[in-house]
């Protein structure tokens, strides 16, 4: 049955999968606007992102970055359970225009393996969907904290035809068996590592960089494509951009490589700057005071 929370949030989830887009979306305005400006730690971590990785920014300008992130976050919030419930191809007719796609089929036509790296930005679900309805798709799945939705979110994911495998060495064996096999994996490039990983510069501050991807590319010789999907303005749907190679990210040392995953993110992050998952610490072991200023 569930927690009472887990519960409440199922019922959320469901409600939400059958309301237009548009509502989702004017609910979702709502919800961040008003959460950008009550004070809490959410907010503090999201001006403290802002202003470190966009110093190029008045205040006056950071402030409204900010207020545009909390409305996008919040409508990413209330489409993940459209997303997560409804059939794929529902959310696929949500897709207006796909770019840069001809980058994945060249290598998975040359028998290359393909490592789609998606940052914390637009909608990282619909984008998943995409590429799973197009493609052999393997990717890891950690268990979230409402352990009774557990099984509707990695039902939802894999319903467009992805295969989620555990954040554990099992998983981590599927992807090199996937890569090998000259097939396409999917990895979040810009979560923080909770053990090794190393440091990396991101928007010019040292950030500690998950060094999985990077060793998994060069293992086994694998094209990184990063992408993301654009939430377009007005509701009228996405738009999904894949971003051109950087095949050095394949050919060099661990600790080049991770710079060059965070540059890659980083160029992504630029094309959509509002809606990048800024509520995120993503400088959180670069010391313990940087969040607490």
């Amino acid at each position: 049955m569930g927690t009472k929370i887990e519960r409440i949030a199922e019922w959320v989830l469901r409600t939400n999968a059958h309301l237009p887009l548009p509502v989702l979306h004017v609910i979702g305005n709502f919800i961040g606007s008003l959460l950008a400006i009550i004070p809490s730690k959410r907010v503090l971590t999201c001006h403290t992102n802002i202003e470190a990785c966009f110093p190029e920014l008045s205040d006056i300008e950071q402030r409204r970055l900010l207020r545009k992130n909390f409305r996008q976050t919040a409508c990413n919030l209330m489409e993940v359970g459209k997303f997560w419930l409804q059939p794929a191809e529902k959310n696929l007719a949500l897709i207006r225009s796909v770019s840069g796609e001809e980058y994945v089929r060249h290598c998975l036509k040359n028998g290359k393996g393909v490592i789609l790296a998606t940052p914390h930005l637009g909608s990282w679900e619909l984008f998943g969907s995409y590429c799973s309805s197009e493609y052999p798709l393997t990717s890891m799945f950690r268990k979230p904290p409402l352990k009774g939705l557990n099984k509707l979110i990695k039902d939802g994911r894999e319903g467009s035809g992805g295969r989620y495998v555990p954040t554990d060495s099992s998983g981590i064996r599927a992807l090199l068996k996937a890569l090998r096999k000259g097939e396409l994996i999917g990895i979040l490039p810009d979560q923080v590592p909770s053990q090794g990983g190393v440091i990396a510069p991101f928007f010019g501050k040292p950030a500690l960089t998950m060094n999985l991807l990077s060793s998994l590319a060069i293992k086994t010789n694998a094209t990184v494509i990063f992408g993301f999907a654009e939430r377009l303005p007005w509701s009228r749907g996405f738009r999904l951009h894949f971003l051109p190679p950087d095949e050095l990210i394949t050919t060099t040392s661990v600790e080049e490589s991770a710079a060059r995953i965070n540059a890659q993110v980083e160029k992504c992050i630029r094309m959509a700057p509002d809606q990048y998952l800024w509520v995120y610490k993503r400088f959180q072991k670069n010391g313990e005071k940087f969040y607490d200023k």
